[in-house]
């Protein structure tokens, strides 16, 4: 469950929820159909990365998950499982959701990639939780925020 927004962003801490329940808190028409296309965009990526079978979680973070009625974009870590061999050879559906470039070119979305559980993958949840105190639109006075995890 997607806890209420303090101060237009989501309470410090990764908190799970599905995908059906981000679309409903942050899919919405606000004041453009931005919510939308970036939900609709959230979607076709996380339905691609499931069917690659090599990941456990989709972290989700950028502007989409606060107060911002129209979003810049959406930030994404992608949990790999704990023990995928990150020197494999890889198919194209593969690569295709863990190349940066690809998911930037295909999706819009700013990407990280991590290990289960790894120090990598606490390293990218810290630094998405920061808040951007040199961003004009920030209007949260905290410097912590929360982020989203789509279990796959």
């Amino acid at each position: 469950m997607i806890p209420d927004l303090t101060d237009g962003v989501l309470p410090h801490g990764t908190h799970d929820c599905t995908l059906d329940e981000l679309d409903e808190v942050f899919g919405q028409f606000q004041r453009s159909d931005r919510r939308m296309e970036l939900t609709k965009k959230l979607r076709s990526y996380v339905e691609q990365v499931r069917r690659t079978a090599i990941a456990t979680a989709v972290v989700v973070d950028g502007s989409f998950v606060t107060a911002k009625e129209e979003p810049n974009d959406i930030d994404v870590i992608l949990v790999l499982k704990a023990d995928f061999d990150l020197q494999q050879e890889l198919r194209p559906f593969e690569y295709n959701v863990q190349s940066k470039r690809m998911v930037r070119n295909l999706f819009g979305f700013d990407l990280r990639i991590a290990l289960d559980g790894s120090e990598l993958y606490h390293e990218a949840v810290a630094f998405f939780s920061q808040v951007r105190v040199n961003d004009p639109e920030q209007t949260t006075r905290q410097t912590r925020k929360g982020l989203l995890r789509i279990a796959l």
